[in-house]
């Protein structure tokens, strides 16, 4: 039985160029879904209706999220930035989230509204620079799940051993050993998975996933997801293997961009098997430097 495939992409207005590099480099070299899911806030939603196309939808957050959780100016930063809370979200015990939080809870919540089997998530700040057929990411009817082994280490005390933390109370599961797997690069889910997860979530915490998840602050999209396949339900049992290679080529600092701008070609950075780049968006790394690099792709292709 064939599968079917969808892209997912949370972005935001201030990362709307940058998404437009990735829709475009998408309709270059991706292929074999049947959808791409920009998944947005309300007030963004129309600068993104441009990026529209046949295979390429604008989801309003409103139509993922409960109403109680909404974004609004924060007052410590005078307005630049947003905060998503509410009088609702507050008798939930869920603190004010951040931008970044939203985008995460959007990823679980697109698999409660569209049909397609799998979801392979691109950030805005992604660039694919070689054909990419979504295919590749099955193998005998499973899933690629991106698990490197032994990558989190009890030393990684600011973000990741919380995350793997609260992954494990989400899930019900004792506490995790480490070093753990990080599931962090470029990520596929099956749907049928991410809704049988957000349903343990709920009949564990006795509430909405929402807010069961959102009230720990410190909290992974994909940590939770690699946690509950390769803990709970095992990789046969899930539908997934394993694979340790990162698709993506990832930049997540700046110290990690030195010299990047003598980079003559995508090529010189990427392995054989990665099909992708992504260079963070608070990384201090020109948008038309970007730009220039992607055309030098899309002519050599």
């Amino acid at each position: 039985m064939s599968q079917s495939y969808a892209i997912a992409t949370p972005s935001y207005a201030g990362d709307l160029e940058r998404c437009r590099l990735l829709c475009a480099s998408i309709d270059r070299f991706v292929t074999g879904h049947a959808v791409h899911y920009l998944l947005v806030e309300d007030r963004d939603v129309a600068l993104f209706r441009g990026l529209e196309g046949p295979q390429r939808h604008v989801i309003a957050e409103s139509e993922l999220l409960p109403s109680w959780l909404k974004s609004w100016p924060d007052p410590l930063s005078l307005g630049r930035r947003r905060v998503w809370t509410g009088l609702g979200a507050l008798a939930r015990s869920v603190p004010p989230l951040r931008g970044w939080h939203a985008q995460q809870l959007r990823k679980f919540a697109i698999a409660r509204t569209c049909s397609e089997d799998v979801l392979l998530f691109a950030d805005s700040d992604m660039i694919f620079a070689r054909p990419f057929a979504l295919e590749a990411l099955e193998r005998d009817g499973a899933i690629r799940l991106y698990s490197k082994p032994g990558a989190i280490t009890a030393d990684m005390v600011e973000r990741h051993v919380p995350w793997c933390e609260n992954a494990s109370l989400l899930l019900g599961l004792g506490p995790p050993a480490f070093p753990s797997a990080d599931y962090i690069n470029m990520v596929s889910w099956r749907r049928r998975i991410v809704l049988s997860l957000l349903d343990r979530i709920e009949r564990l915490s006795g509430r909405d996933w929402v807010s069961a998840m959102a009230r720990r602050r410190r909290f992974s999209e994909y940590v939770i997801y690699g946690h509950y396949v390769e803990r709970v339900l095992g990789l046969e049992a899930a539908g997934h293997w394993a694979d340790q290679r990162e698709l993506c080529r990832y930049y997540w600092f700046d110290h990690e961009v030195a010299g990047f701008d003598r980079v003559a070609s995508f090529e010189e950075v990427l392995e054989p098997w990665q099909v992708a780049v992504a260079v963070q968006s608070f990384i201090d790394q020109p948008l038309e430097r970007l730009r220039t690099l992607m055309e030098r792709q899309e002519a050599a292709a």
